[in-house]
């Protein structure tokens, strides 16, 4: 019942399938969104590494008008880049795509040392923006936002809770 909004590294094709063949199961509508996101996705398809799905593919204006339910955005940000697709979002700055509280973001990548940071500046503003947004997966821990705590959920099931940062 939610738009499903999932970055990863442009140039993991693997991953990219993946989230396409999921959508297509899930009879969705894919966008893409972000500079590098789309020229990989042209190149590799045009060099016969992707297999995507007839009448899948959308572009992110006409995938605006379809219900929520059926979108999924392919975005580039999963390292806070602040030029990127998911930080725009995230500061209400991208001129197609707004996130709220109908929305899921999935980020599909580990921060690279030293992006921690930033990373953490745009989750922050994902659920700021959010609102409700109930769940928010990075890397293998899953960030679970559970009134004024985000609880950290780890592969091995352990959790703890770290109280949100106040605005000044």
């Amino acid at each position: 019942d939610k738009r499903i909004i999932v970055t990863t590294f442009a140039s993991n094709i693997g991953r990219i399938q993946q989230i396409i063949d999921a959508a297509a199961k899930g009879k969705r509508k894919v966008g893409i969104t972000g500079r590098s996101m789309e020229n990989v996705l042209n190149v590799a398809n045009v060099l016969g590494y992707m297999d995507i799905p007839e009448n899948v593919m959308m572009d992110i204006d006409k995938l605006n008008k379809l219900p929520r339910s059926q979108a999924v955005i392919i975005s580039t940000g999963s390292q806070g880049e602040a030029m990127s697709a998911l930080y725009r979002m995230a500061f209400s700055e991208h001129k197609q795509i707004k996130v709220d509280a109908g929305d899921r973001v999935i980020i599909s990548a580990s921060a690279i040392p030293g992006n921690e940071v930033s990373v953490s500046r745009v989750v922050n503003e994902l659920f700021r923006r959010g609102g409700n947004a109930d769940l928010l997966e990075y890397g293998r821990r899953h960030l679970l936002r559970v009134g004024r705590h985000i609880v950290i959920l780890r592969k091995d099931r352990r959790y703890h809770k770290r109280k949100r940062q106040q605005k000044s």
